[in-house]
Parts: C-alpha cells; structure tokens; sequence
C-alpha cells in the first residue's frame, strides 16, 4: 500500500488486524511500526521475524523515502524537515 506524504508516495505493508473479536466485544491490540535500517535498504529482511508479532499486534512495516518500493521525490526536498 501507498500513503502520499508532503508530496511524496511512502510504501507500508501492514500485518495483522487492529481490533480482534474478545467475547462479545472488539478489543484494540497495540500497533509497532518498524522502521527499517540505512539507505539502500527495505523492510523486507525484518518480515520474517517480525510477522511473528502479529498476533499480538498490529505491525506496520514502512519504506523510507527513497529506499524499497517509496518515492525519493525531487532534491531540493531532502533534508530533515522532511
């Protein structure tokens, strides 16, 4: 999936629900969003292991700018700010 941030798609993949059925109510499980390593990588290498937390939360894995499958839009915005 894609999110459009300042102007730039950001590509995040998200393993298991955020609210799971407990009795006759929906219960809310925490969300971790992993951030992947340095440029040049994406968060394809932490899949594996960190899928396994699913069922206990909701896991978001997120490209950075510029690395995976996320836009690096144009030069003049790339600095801290963004």
């Amino acid at each position: 999936m894609h999110v459009r941030v300042n102007g730039v798609w950001l590509f995040f993949d998200v393993e298991g629900a955020k609210l799971v059925p407990d009795g006759p109510v929906m219960r809310e499980k925490p969300t971790l969003l992993l951030l992947h390593g340095g440029p040049g990588f994406d968060h394809s290498i932490y899949r594996p292991v960190y899928s396994a937390l699913a069922d206990v939360a909701q896991v978001i894995f997120l490209d950075h700018r510029g690395n995976g499958r996320s836009e690096d839009g144009p030069s003049e915005a790339w600095n801290l700010a963004q």
